[in-house]
C-alpha cells in the first residue's frame, strides 16, 4: 500500500482525524494503553517506537509519561503533524538508524493493512530494534472471532486477516514468542452502568460461543492484542 493508493485518499477525513486533535489522548484510551503496557512490560519504558500512529493519541500518551517516542507513518500529512508537534517521525522503518533500540514497539490497527508476504520481513526487521527484554505490542481486528468481522471488513485498506494462530506461526518463523495475548478485562472498559451492562453481556456471549465451539474465550474479542518477544536461545550443551 502506497501513499498514492486511491483507497487512502481522504483517509484522515474519513477517520475524523482533525489536526487540532493530534497527540491528544482521552482518559479511557490512557487507561487502556497503561494496562497493556504494564501487562507486557512491567519495568520502566523509556524508548518507544509506534508504527502507523494515525492521529497520535498513543504518542501523546507516551510523551506525557516521560517516554521518548519515534513514529512511523505512511501518510505525509500525518508525518507533518507529528513533526510540528515535536515528534521524530519517518515514512518507513528503513529510516531508523541501525543502532536505534526501543523498550516497546507498538502498532495499533496496523498489521491488517500490510500484505501477508511482507509481515515476516517486517517482524524480523523490527525485532532488531528491540532492547533486551523489549516487546512488540500489536493490535489487529480478530480474524479468529466472528465478532471481528465488522472491524476487518470496515476499511478498504485492510488487506490481511490475522488471528492468534497466525501470529504464533509468524513468531516461530521470526525467532519470536507470543508473550501474552488478549484484550483488557471487560470490566475496565466501563465507567457507567449502561456501558458496564453492555460489556458484561458481550463477555457472556463470547464465553457462550467459545464454549459451544470449544474455542479459547480469550480469542473471541473483536480485537486481538498480542505481545511478541525475541525467543531466548537455549544454552549450548557441553
Amino acid at each position: 500500500m502506497s501513499d498514492n493508493n486511491q483507497a487512502t485518499a481522504g483517509y484522515t477525513d474519513w477517520k475524523n482525524w482533525g489536526a487540532d486533535q493530534f497527540g491528544k489522548c482521552s482518559k479511557g484510551d490512557a487507561r487502556y494503553f497503561a494496562w497493556h503496557l504494564q501487562r507486557c512490560h512491567p519495568g520502566p519504558v523509556k524508548q518507544v517506537l509506534e508504527i502507523g500512529y494515525g492521529n497520535g493519541n498513543f504518542m501523546g500518551f507516551a510523551r506525557d509519561r516521560g517516554m521518548q517516542v519515534v513514529g512511523i507513518e505512511m501518510l505525509e500529512g500525518l508525518r507533518q503533524r507529528a513533526q510540528q508537534a515535536g515528534f521524530e517521525a519517518h515514512a518507513s522503518v528503513d529510516a531508523l538508524q541501525a543502532g536505534q533500540r526501543f523498550d516497546i514497539i507498538v502498532a495499533f490497527d496496523v498489521f491488517e493493512h500490510i500484505p501477508q508476504d511482507q509481515l515476516m520481513p517486517l517482524l524480523q526487521q523490527l525485532s532488531k530494534h528491540l532492547n533486551a527484554g523489549g516487546v512488540m505490542l500489536l493490535r489487529v481486528p480478530n480474524g479468529e472471532s466472528p465478532f471481528g468481522r465488522i472491524f476487518q471488513h470496515g476499511d478498504l485498506t485492510h488487506v490481511t486477516t490475522l488471528g492468534l494462530s497466525k501470529f504464533q506461526q509468524l513468531a516461530a518463523a521470526c525467532g519470536l514468542v507470543v508473550q501474552s495475548h488478549g484484550e483488557w478485562p471487560w470490566h475496565r472498559s466501563a465507567r457507567n452502568p449502561k456501558r458496564l451492562m453492555r460489556a458484561a453481556l458481550r463477555r457472556l456471549i463470547e464465553r457462550l460461543v467459545a464454549f459451544a465451539y470449544h474455542w479459547d474465550v480469550e480469542t473471541m474479542a473483536p480485537n486481538l492484542v498480542v505481545a511478541l518477544q525475541r525467543a531466548e536461545k537455549a544454552p549450548a550443551s557441553n
